[in-house]
C-alpha cells in the first residue's frame, strides 16, 4: 500500500491560547485609562501602546507561522478577511457615533475636523498628524475624539504589508532553515526601524522628501507617529514568535523559568515595566532617550513577559485571572471607545461632589477626580459590552454580517459617516471651542471690560487711599491669570482701605511679546488675545492713572519659546533668550508706567514662586511641564532683579520667597489648589506682604 508522505512540520502547528497574554493587555489598557484620565502617578502610559505593538507582532506572527507549518504557505485572503472582521465593524460604528454626537452636540467639546475623522476611517490618522504637525502631547490638550486612532491606523498599515512580506520569506520551503532566515531578516529590520526613531527626532519623515509632500511635525512626534519607526516594536514581537517556534532550546528555557526562584521574578518584571513607563516615558524626565533606547527596552520587557506567559503560577496566575483576561479580550473595543467618551465627559465640565478616595494612613489620593473616573470608565464599559457582544464578536464568529453582507454594511456606515463629517463641518466649526479659543476670548473680554468700566481719572485726583493715607489711591495689577486671582483675593482689603484696585491680566500670556510657545505641553501659535492685551495696557494706564502698578505672574515666560526670526526653541536661562526678555521687560514697563502728563507711577514687580500646574486631559499637554522647572523660575526672578537695577521706576518685591515660606509649603493644597494660582484667603500673611510693599511704594 502506497501513499503520500507528509513532511513533519518544523514548527508547532497548534500553538494554543495563552490567557496570561490577555491579562497583559488587560493590565496595559487599565494603565491607558488611568493615563488618559490625567492620573499624575501614571505618566509614560504611551509605552503601553508600545507593548501592544510588540504583543500584536508576536500573536499575529504566531498564527502565521502555525499556518505555514501546516500548509507550507500563508493565505492572504484568509488573513485580510479575519483582520477586516476583527477590526472594521467596531471602529466604523464608533466613528459614525462620534461624528454624529460631535455634530449634534457641537460646542460641547473640541472641534472635530472632517479630514482628521476621515483619517481614522481610512487608517491614515498617524500620517495626517505628522503632516499637520500635531505633537503627541496635544492629544491631551487640543486633541479631538478620534486622534487616539493613530495607533490603530499604524497597525492596520503594518497588517496590510506584513503578511505579504511573510509569504515571500516563507514560501521558498517548509523547512526550519527558512524560518531561521525569516527570523534574522525580521530582527534586523526591527533594529533598523527602532534606530530610525533617533534620526527622525531631528529630521522630517522620509516620505516628506517626496515631491509635493511635506510633514509639519517636529522633534519626537515625527518619530512617534511614523509607521516605518514604530513597526520596529511590532517586528521585535514577530521575530520573537518565529524564534520561539523553531528554537530547539525553548523547552530548556521554559524549564528554567518554571523554577520557583525564577517564577518569583515575574512580579518584579511587572513592577519593572511600570517603573520604566513612569520614569522613561516620552515626555518624562528621561524622555530624550525614548527613541531608540526606551522603546527597545520596553519591547524586551514585553518579550520577557511573553516567556513567563508560557508558564504557570505566580505572575502568570494573576495575569490569567478571569476578570483581567476578559479585559484583555475586549482591549481593542475599550481602546476604541474610551477616548471619545472621556473627552465628551471632560467637555461637560462636571465632577461629582462626592468624597475623595484616599490611601489609608497617607494623604495620597488613589485616582485624581475619582468619581469622574468612575463616570467615564463606567460609560466606556457599558458601551464596550454592547458593542463587543452585540456586534464585534458575532461578526468575527460569522454569526452576523456573513459573507458579502459585511462589506455592504461597512460601506453604508462609511458613506453615512462621511456625509455627516463633511456636511456637518460648518456646525461643528462654528460652535466648537478649544482651550486656545477660550483663552483668547477671555483675554480679549477682560481688556474690553477693564477699559469700558474705568472712569476717566483727572490729573488732580488724590494719590492716597480714602481710608488710609499710607496706601496708594489706585493700583493696577497686571500679568497673567495670577494677577487676576490675587486681585480677587484682595477684595476685602481693597474695600476696608479705600483703595481702587483694578486687575488687567492677560490670561495665559507672558511679559514677553506674543510669539509661538510651548505652553503647558501645547504647541501654541501666536495668540491674538495676548497681542490685544499688551496693546490695551497703555490706554488702560493712561485712563486709570495708577499710583502703583503691580506686575505679577508670567508663567508663559518660563515656557519654551520661538524667538522672532528664529526657527529653534529657546527658553529662559539661554543667553539669547535672556537678552530678548530683558528688552521685553523694558518695553512692558514703558507701556504701563509711561502715563504722561507728569504723572509718576511706581512699579512693584513681584518675583514668582515655583509652579506645578495640574495635568488636565483636554486642557493641557502631557507632564512634566517645563514651566515647573525650578531652575527656570530662579533664573526668571534673577532677570527681574537684574532689570530693576537699571530702572528707577521698578522695585522688586520678593513675593516668591514669601509664598515659599508659607506654613505647609508653597504648594499647600488650600492655598494653591491647582499648584499655580494663590488663594489669599488661605494665606493671609501674603496680604500683609502686599500691603507692606504698597505702603513702602507710597513712602518713597
Amino acid at each position: 500500500m502506497s501513499g503520500t508522505v507528509v513532511a513533519e512540520s518544523p514548527v508547532d502547528t497548534r500553538p494554543g491560547h495563552l490567557p496570561a497574554l490577555d491579562g497583559v493587555r488587560g493590565f496595559a489598557v487599565t494603565i491607558v485609562l488611568l493615563y488618559h484620565h490625567s492620573v499624575t502617578w501614571m505618566t509614560g502610559g504611551e509605552l503601553t501602546v508600545s507593548m501592544f505593538f510588540t504583543l500584536s507582532g508576536f500573536l499575529i506572527t504566531r498564527l502565521m507561522v502555525a499556518e505555514w507549518g501546516r500548509s507550507g504557505t500563508i493565505s492572504l485572503r484568509t488573513f485580510y478577511d479575519r483582520r477586516v472582521r476583527r477590526l472594521f465593524p467596531a471602529s466604523f460604528v464608533v466613528l459614525l457615533a462620534v461624528v454624529v454626537v460631535w455634530t449634534v452636540f457641537a460646542g460641547a467639546g473640541r472641534y472635530l475636523n472632517p479630514w482628521e475623522w476621515f483619517g481614522g476611517l481610512a487608517y491614515y490618522e498617524n500620517v495626517y498628524l505628522q503632516a499637520a504637525g500635531k505633537d503627541y502631547a496635544s492629544l491631551f490638550g487640543l486633541g479631538n475624539p478620534v486622534q487616539h486612532l493613530w495607533s490603530l491606523s499604524l497597525e492596520e498599515q503594518v497588517y496590510l504589508v506584513f503578511p505579504v512580506v511573510m509569504l515571500l520569506l516563507l514560501r521558498r520551503s517548509r523547512a526550519r532553515r527558512t524560518a531561521w532566515i525569516t527570523f534574522v531578516v525580521l530582527a534586523f529590520a526591527a533594529l533598523v526601524a527602532i534606530a530610525l526613531g533617533a534620526y527622525y527626532e531631528g529630521n522630517s519623515p522620509l516620505w516628506s522628501q517626496l515631491p509635493g509632500l511635506n510633514a509639519a511635525c517636529t522633534g519626537r512626534s515625527c518619530a512617534y507617529y511614523a509607521t516605518e519607526v514604530r513597526v520596529g516594536e511590532f517586528l521585535m514581537g514577530a521575530a520573537f514568535a518565529i524564534l520561539w517556534a523553531v528554537w530547539a532550546k525553548v523547552p530548556v528555557v521554559l524549564e528554567f523559568v518554571r523554577r520557583p526562584s525564577m517564577r518569583a521574578l515575574g512580579w518584579p518584571l511587572i513592577i519593572g515595566a511600570y517603573v520604566v513607563w513612569y520614569t522613561f516615558g516620552a515626555w518624562n524626565r528621561y524622555g530624550d532617550s525614548f527613541f531608540p533606547t526606551v522603546v527597545f527596552l520596553n519591547a524586551l520587557i514585553t518579550l520577557a513577559i511573553i516567556v513567563y506567559a508560557h508558564t504557570e503560577g505566580g505572575m502568570t496566575r494573576f495575569l490569567s485571572w478571569k476578570p483581567l483576561a476578559w479585559l484583555g479580550q475586549v482591549t481593542y473595543t475599550v481602546y476604541l471607545v474610551h477616548w471619545p467618551v472621556f473627552m465628551f465627559w471632560e467637555s461637560m465640565n462636571i465632577d461629582p461632589n462626592l468624597p475623595r478616595i484616599g490611601v489609608p494612613f497617607t494623604d495620597w489620593v488613589t485616582v485624581d477626580h475619582f468619581w469622574m473616573f468612575v463616570l467615564k470608565a463606567g460609560t466606556t464599559f457599558a458601551i464596550v459590552v454592547v458593542l463587543y457582544y452585540g456586534l464585534e464578536n458575532p461578526v468575527r464568529q460569522r454569526r452576523m454580517w456573513v459573507g458579502r453582507r459585511l462589506y455592504v454594511w461597512l460601506s453604508l456606515i462609511a458613506v453615512a459617516g462621511t456625509i455627516v463629517a463633511f456636511v456637518g463641518d460648518g456646525r461643528r466649526s462654528e460652535r466648537s471651542e478649544n482651550v486656545l479659543t477660550s483663552l483668547n476670548e477671555q483675554a480679549l473680554e477682560l481688556q474690553r471690560e477693564a477699559l469700558a468700566a474705568l472712569p476717566e481719572v483727572p490729573a488732580d485726583a488724590p494719590n492716597t487711599a480714602v481710608n488710609d493715607a499710607g496706601l496708594p489711591a489706585r493700583v493696577l495689577m497686571v500679568g497673567d491669570s495670577q494677577a487676576w486671582v490675587l486681585a480677587s483675593g484682595l477684595d476685602d482689603w481693597e474695600t476696608s482701605n479705600g483703595v481702587d484696585l483694578v486687575p488687567s491680566p492677560g490670561v495665559g500670556c507672558g511679559i514677553g511679546e506674543n510669539t509661538r510657545i510651548r505652553y503647558l505641553g501645547l504647541d501654541v501659535p501666536e495668540r491674538p488675545g495676548c497681542t490685544a492685551w499688551r496693546e490695551a495696557l497703555p490706554a488702560i494706564a493712561s485712563k486709570f492713572r495708577p499710583n502703583v502698578v503691580v506686575i505679577v505672574g508670567g508663567t508663559a515666560d518660563l515656557s519654551d519659546r520661538m524667538l522672532p526670526g528664529d526657527d529653534d526653541w529657546s527658553h529662559v536661562g539661554m543667553p539669547s533668550y535672556d537678552e530678548w526678555l530683558l528688552a521685553e521687560f523694558a518695553e512692558f514697563v514703558d507701556s504701563v508706567a509711561g502715563t504722561g502728563d507728569g504723572f509718576e507711577t511706581s512699579v512693584l514687580w513681584f518675583t514668582v514662586p515655583d509652579v506645578n500646574p495640574p495635568y488636565i486631559a483636554g486642557e493641557t499637554g502631557q507632564p512634566p511641564f517645563v514651566e515647573s522647572d525650578t531652575t527656570r523660575t530662579d533664573r526668571y526672578n534673577e532677570l527681574i532683579r537684574e532689570y530693576a537695577i537699571g530702572d528707577p521706576r521698578v522695585t522688586v518685591v520678593e513675593f516668591g520667597d514669601a509664598v515659599k515660606a508659607h506654613e505647609g509649603g508653597q504648594f499647600e493644597p488650600k492655598m494653591r489648589p491647582d499648584g499655580a494660582h494663590i488663594d489669599l484667603k488661605h494665606a493671609p500673611e501674603l496680604i500683609d506682604v502686599i500691603d507692606s510693599a504698597l505702603r513702602e511704594a507710597v513712602s518713597r
